[in-house]
């Protein structure tokens, strides 16, 4: 056994799905879809907060830009060979923006899910606690 450095390095933490179809894109293909790691998911909820404000004549407007197509390029995986779909991701996100919002955002949706973004703090310690067992003291 290591050191708990390095336990936590070799640790596979990061939550999937295998045989995700989409059919409306590749009938009878099957994805992999992961969530993402800590750093990914916080440079996409930052990106969030960041907004940008231009003054005009005739008010302010702001802008936020979605970035769903670029989480989704970074999750999704061909099942026969567990390679990225995109591994080139600005090609990834061109290509994604411009398919059907509704199957973006559901598997945006799905990456959030394995990401543990769709949980309370509440939920994330109840479910670390569960993983845990009895055996803690």
């Amino acid at each position: 056994m290591g050191s708990l450095k390095d336990q936590i390095r070799k640790a596979q933490d990061i939550k999937h799905e295998d045989d995700v179809e989409i059919p409306e894109w590749v009938p009878g293909a099957r994805f992999r879809v992961t969530g993402l790691p800590s750093g990914d998911w916080e440079a996409y909820q930052n990106s969030l907060t960041k907004m940008t404000r231009r003054d005009s004549a005739n008010g302010v407007e702001l802008s936020v830009k979605s970035r769903k197509a670029e989480i989704v390029a970074k999750a999704l995986y061909d099942m026969e060979d567990l390679q990225l779909v995109f591994p080139d991701l600005r090609e990834g996100i061109a290509i994604l923006s411009k398919r059907s919002a509704g199957i973006v955002n559901g598997l945006f949706e799905l990456v959030r899910h394995l990401s543990d973004d769709d949980k309370d703090f509440t939920q994330k310690v109840q479910a670390a606690e569960g993983d845990f067992g009895d055996g803690q003291s």
